[in-house]
């Protein structure tokens, strides 16, 4: 078993400004992910598009989600991927829908905005943040504010686009500091293999990263999401499961899936 502890480390190598302005003007032409000499193309681009069937609590196809990367989009004179997820989900009149979009800077891989909006039966939940990597804070249009434990901070779904770029070497946990809400900390990932994964798009050899999150709001205390990568340079999120106190378990998985990245297109 191998444990790993990623801070900033993951990004030092990542800080020459020539560096950054190479790969800012490389995202401005289409279908160009990044690559530096420092690590290998990201699996996800703009253009990008993932969409998902929902089960809930074991009933099949009660909804459908999607996981989009647009771009690129300018955030305080930063080069940034604008990542969407969106579920609509339910049955009858307990129907719910979930839309989360983050800004992420695809140099440093940390972000820079962060939207949440929930709406469910009788409760919705609006979250509206500004993270500031290098003052190592961040502000909410609500009013909260708080300091990070890093430079690079993320958030719930720019984590989810941050754990394709990792090493996917089975028996190995990682644990990480990067949530930008302090009280989010730590955030524990283990990788193990996965099953073959039949689905409508296809058939995957899959690596599970296993995800041990802290979340008082969602989870009522800690939480665990399993996202099943597929095991190729693509890491395409295949399936996902999670448990939600009050709700139930959700699980996604994989409808369609298009991106203009070389080697990542439909029936490649």
């Amino acid at each position: 078993m191998q444990d790993r502890e990623y801070g900033t480390s993951f990004e030092s190598s990542l800080g020459k400004s020539f560096e950054r302005s190479l790969v800012a003007a490389a995202l401005l032409l289409p279908g160009v992910g990044l690559m530096t000499s420092a690590q290998p193309p990201l699996p996800f681009v703009p253009g990008e598009r993932i969409t998902y069937r929902v089960q809930m609590n074991g009933l099949s196809n009660i909804g459908r989600a999607t996981m989009s990367v647009e771009g690129p989009v300018d955030v305080r004179g930063t080069v940034t991927y604008l990542l969407r997820s969106q579920t609509n989900a339910g049955i009858g009149p307990l129907k719910g829908s979930e839309l989360t979009e983050s800004w992420l800077d695809p140099v440093a891989m940390t972000s820079l905005r962060f939207h949440e909006r929930q709406r469910r039966f009788l409760s919705t939940h609006n979250l509206r943040v500004e993270i500031y990597p290098n003052d190592e804070r961040w502000t909410s249009a609500d009013g909260g504010s708080g300091q990070t434990a890093t430079a690079t901070p993320l958030d719930e779904l720019s984590f989810i686009y941050f754990l394709r770029s990792l090493p996917t070497s089975p028996d190995t946990t990682y644990q990480f500091n990067r949530h930008y809400d302090i009280e989010r900390n730590p955030i524990s990932v283990r990788v193990t293999r996965g099953d073959t994964m039949t689905t409508p798009a296809g058939t995957f050899n899959t690596v599970l990263m296993e995800m041990h999150v802290r979340d008082p709001r969602r989870y009522r205390g800690d939480g665990v999401i399993r996202v099943y990568l597929s095991d190729d340079r693509c890491r395409i999120p295949v399936r996902v499961e999670s448990a939600v106190p009050r709700v139930g378990s959700f699980v996604l998985t994989l409808d369609s899936y298009s991106n203009p990245a070389p080697g990542c297109g439909v029936g490649q």
